[in-house]
């Protein structure tokens, strides 16, 4: 029995919620998204909350049950208030920028890293003093995560001086200066 299947979605008032047939529309102030229903689920949309239920208990229908709750859950919050992800980037001399559709950045290589920012994405940079914050946020929880992930691979954080790509709520266990003895 899926736990996570039989929660209720609660709809938030500014949130629109219509199916046909095995569609189901999300619209918010951030967006529109459609969700294809599994066949074997059963959806039930009330004024103030959405609940699934599945025909049968097959092995296949059980672990979608609770997966198509979770999507139509994050399709919900993504068109009500977005997904975002929070980068911290550390490191002397480190800058960034957005021009357009492109995140140029300096990273302490010998040229500047560039990132085309996919549709629906928005990146808002705010300077500090030897770092930056990066924030990463949109409708599609998926793609904010996955964009996200390609920043964190240029350069991760190193455990010595804290220099890199770190998330802003990822421990990182300080590790102590190499010493020669």
């Amino acid at each position: 029995m899926s736990r996570i299947g039989r929660l209720p979605i609660p709809v938030p008032e500014k949130v629109t919620v219509t199916g046909k047939k095995n569609v189901i529309t999300v619209k918010g102030p951030k967006g529109e998204r459609d969700l294809t229903i599994p066949s074997g689920i059963k959806v039930k949309i009330g004024d103030d909350e959405i609940v699934l239920s599945r025909k049968s208990e097959t092995r296949e229908l059980t672990r979608l049950h609770g997966t198509t709750r979770a999507h139509l859950a994050n399709w919900i919050k993504g068109v009500s208030t977005g997904h975002n992800k929070i980068l911290i980037v550390h490191g002397k001399g480190y800058q960034a920028e957005v021009k357009g559709r492109i995140l140029e950045m300096q990273l302490g290589f010998s040229h500047r890293v560039l990132f085309e920012i996919p549709d629906g994405l928005e990146i808002e940079i705010k300077p500090g003093q030897n770092t930056f914050t990066l924030t990463v946020s949109g409708i599609n929880k998926h793609l904010v995560g996955a964009f996200s992930v390609e920043l964190y691979k240029i350069r991760k954080v190193e455990p010595y001086n804290l220099i890199g790509f770190r998330y802003s709520d990822q421990y990182v266990k300080r590790k102590a200066v190499k010493t020669i003895t």
